[in-house]
C-alpha cells in the first residue's frame, strides 16, 4: 500500500477509481479509457483482497483520491472462503460503504457484482443489489459476463459526456 500512497501524491482528484480484488486487479483499464471519457481512472485494486483486508486499506486505495465515480468489485476471494457467509459479509460491505460516503463527498459509488461459479454466488449478488440500492450505490451486473465483456459492461458507468444514439445501441441488448 505504501506504492499507492506514493502514486497519489501524483495523481489528480476528483477522477474514477477501481477498487477491488483480483479480477480487477488483472483487468487492463486502459482499454476503457479510449473514448469513452475525458478524465483519468486509478487502479487501486489488489490480488486476493478480502472484505476485512478492504476496510484497512480503503483510505489509501480510495479516500485519498477523493473520486468522482467509485467502482468497487469485492468478495470473489471471501465467497470462496469454507466459512463464508453472505450475511456477515454483507454487514461488512455496508461499513465499507458508510466510510467511503463519509469521506468521498460528491462521489457516485457503482457496486460491480461478485463474477464467481460459486452457488453462493447468486444470493450474493442479489444482496449486493439491494446495499447498492439501501446505501444510494449503482448497481453493475455483471455476473455472467466474461472478463472481456466485463469491459463493455463498466464502460457506460464511466462516461463524462453524453453518449450518442449510435454508441448507445452498442450497448442495449
Amino acid at each position: 500500500m505504501k506504492n499507492f500512497s506514493g502514486m497519489n501524491k501524483l495523481c489528480k482528484k476528483g477522477q474514477t477509481v477501481f477498487f477491488g480484488s483480483t479480477t480487477l486487479s488483472q483487468m487492463d483499464l486502459g482499454d476503457l479509457m479510449g473514448n469513452s471519457t475525458n478524465s483519468h481512472i486509478y487502479n487501486r485494486s489488489k490480488d486476493g483482497l478480502t472484505i476485512d483486508q478492504a476496510q484497512k486499506i480503503i483510505g489509501e486505495c480510495a479516500c485519498e483520491l477523493q473520486p468522482s465515480r467509485l467502482l468497487i468489485n469485492i468478495g470473489e476471494e471471501d465467497i470462496e472462503s469454507a466459512d463464508f457467509k453472505v450475511d456477515s459479509f454483507i454487514s461488512k460491505y455496508e461499513w465499507l460503504l458508510y466510510q467511503l460516503h463519509t469521506h468521498c463527498e460528491l462521489c457516485t459509488m457503482y457496486i460491480i457484482s461478485v463474477m464467481s461459479d460459486n452457488p453462493k454466488a447468486v444470493k450474493l449478488n442479489r444482496e449486493l443489489a439491494k446495499l447498492a440500492k439501501d446505501t444510494g450505490c449503482v448497481f453493475i451486473n455483471v455476473a455472467h459476463n466474461t472478463p472481456w465483456s466485463f469491459i463493455s459492461s463498466v464502460k457506460p458507468y464511466i462516461r463524462s459526456f453524453p453518449i450518442s444514439f449510435a454508441e448507445a445501441m452498442q450497448y442495449a441488448g
